[in-house]
């Protein structure tokens, strides 16, 4: 009574050998994870292999339209920078104008300043200090093209030792660092051309009166360096 029961309630006319195999196989398909559906082994792969190599394509034709559409954004990015590049140059001079002029009102400014930067004094002699002392001004422009360069301008009032008003040096800025490309002759005063000669020709080594009188020997790039990168932009310390 107790199997008619048991085979009663799974509702299977049949022997119970029949309901044990139908179970058994029911937990054998659960486990191959099998719906019942026929095999067809190769189309759900070649399906995602199809898709996997488009998808490269895909994104590179996406990639292309995204920097196509970059393209104006650069240019717009480019012209922005220059307008405030221009604007920020404009507004510098403007300050650098002023502080020449407060500059000049301070006699001997540029002399104390050449003498008291702590690289630069160790290559001006007391000639080149009382010589020094008839500098009024001091400017150096920035130049892009036809290449980029620097030009140092040293102004000067009335002395006994030059005529030169204006002394210039101009140096190409270049990978290894800034390169002599043309200097102001200086006028030396009969009285003084002697001893002008003197000087530069009985110490050949690097110093100020050297380079002040030809900047083209070998070293002297250093010196525009501290004009340049130093003194220029802020001399106050010195």
């Amino acid at each position: 009574m107790l199997h008619d029961s048991c085979f009663r309630n799974t509702g299977d006319a049949r022997s119970p050998h029949a309901a044990f195999d139908r179970e058994r196989g029911g937990r054998e398909t659960r486990a191959r994870g099998d719906t019942g559906s026929p095999a067809g082994p190769e189309v759900p792969q070649a399906e995602g292999s199809q898709a996997t190599s488009e998808q490269p394509v895909q994104e590179g034709q996406a990639l292309e339209a995204l920097q196509i559409e970059l393209q104006p954004v650069n240019k717009q990015a480019s012209r922005e920078h220059a307008r405030l590049k221009l604007r920020m140059w404009q507004r510098r001079q403007r300050h650098l104008q002023q502080r020449g002029a407060l500059i000049q009102g301070i006699r001997g400014f540029w002399a104390k300043a050449f003498v008291n930067h702590p690289q630069m004094s160790a290559l001006i002699s007391k000639p080149d200090e009382s010589m020094l002392r008839h500098m009024t001004n001091l400017k150096v422009e920035e130049h892009k093209f036809p290449r980029e360069c620097r030009k140092i301008l040293l102004f000067f009032g009335k002395n006994s030792y030059f005529q030169n008003e204006v002394v210039t040096k101009e140096y190409v800025l270049g990978l290894d660092g800034y390169r002599a490309s043309h200097s102001s002759p200086i006028q030396w005063y009969p009285r003084y051309r002697q001893e002008a000669y003197r000087r530069r020709h009985d110490n050949s080594s690097l110093n100020f009166f050297n380079w002040f009188s030809d900047h083209s020997f070998a070293g002297s790039s250093r010196i525009a360096e501290i004009i340049i990168e130093d003194l220029w932009p802020n001399p106050l310390p010195y």
